[in-house]
């Protein structure tokens, strides 16, 4: 079927429900430079940025990646040019996708999301940015971070000040974090906040120690895990905010499932628990291929089955 793998992501009509993960995508040289072999835009529906902030970042201190058996720890520290510098060198760039752009914002205070959000809407003349991903969630850094995500009021205020400071037509994505007991509690938290999507895990905390220094291995001493060992937590949080919370099961506020994706049956599995899109990111440090594989993959599954992927949304609830 020609439009198989189509999703829509509130008015945004995306060709794939394959995204980056923000993070592990750069603002545009990453692609750019893959690209060149064509491995990657044909495959996406939608491109995440790395975290913009107000001000430029040098990031944490290192070493700032640790190797696990089934994934990384990373303590980057949302290390970036600031916001002036993306408007100015990086965002024109990013017209060359073609395809819906989602500006992944942190920041340490309310005011401080606000003030990044207006910025970024006041000076996307072109019309380049579709949305904002709301970061309420890396642990690596020292304000804000995880601090934000695990508060529900906090969540509620933040996304209701970005929402009320940027142009109507762009979306609110809000990014929460695993570190909590329950994740529908600062899910419903955004969605009283005005939130359009919601965007599930971001990294799970963790350490490493170098037994030889008998000292922490990262420089921040706490990291965040992704890649395959996280994708469990990832898959059930997704289906419990989706069993749990009457918007994103009618498909008010859809979801993006992000953790551990590294072949596509982990994309169908998050489908089916409820995501309408998903996010790669740690997979594609190991495999430049991994977008092409998984879509190819899920196009197969499609076919199989004779049906489209949104007609798989939530599936795994019809017990």
């Amino acid at each position: 079927m020609k439009h198989a793998m189509q999703v829509r992501i509130k008015n945004i009509t995306m060709k794939s429900p394959l995204m980056t993960a923000s993070g592990t995508s750069g603002h545009a040289n990453e692609i750019e430079i893959l690209e060149k072999s064509g491995r990657i835009l044909s495959s996406l529906g939608a491109f995440v940025t790395k975290g913009v902030t107000l001000e430029p970042k040098e990031g944490n201190r290192e070493f700032r990646i640790a190797e696990t058996r089934t994934g990384i720890l990373n303590s980057i520290g949302l290390q970036n040019e600031g916001v002036k510098y993306f408007i100015q060198q990086e965002i024109h760039r990013l017209l060359n996708f073609d395809l819906p752009v989602f500006v992944n914002i942190s920041a340490d205070s309310i005011e401080g999301f606000g003030d990044l959000a207006a910025y970024l809407s006041d000076h996307d003349s072109a019309q380049i940015i579709t949305g904002l991903e709301i970061n309420v969630s890396c642990p690596n850094i020292k304000k804000g971070g995880t601090a934000f995500g695990t508060d529900p009021e906090l969540v509620e205020r933040i996304v209701g000040t970005v929402k009320g400071r940027i142009d109507s037509r762009m979306l609110v994505i809000t990014k929460l974090t695993p570190n909590v007991t329950d994740i529908t509690i600062p899910a419903r938290a955004a969605i009283q906040g005005g939130t359009d999507v919601l965007s599930m895990i971001n990294t799970v905390r963790g350490m490493a120690i170098d037994i030889q220094t008998r000292k922490p291995l990262l420089g921040n001493i706490i990291g965040g895990l992704s890649g395959p060992a996280i994708k469990p937590v990832g898959l059930f949080m997704v289906y419990d905010c989706f069993r749990r919370i009457p918007e994103c099961r009618s498909g008010e506020v859809p979801i993006i499932g992000i953790g551990g994706i590294s072949r596509w049956q982990d994309v169908v599995e998050y489908i089916l628990a409820g995501a309408t899109a998903v996010g790669i990111g740690t997979s594609w440090f190991v495999n430049p291929d991994v977008f092409r594989e998984i879509h190819q993959g899920v196009q197969a599954y499609l076919s199989r089955a004779k049906c489209m992927i949104s007609e798989l949304i939530g599936k795994a609830h019809d017990l």
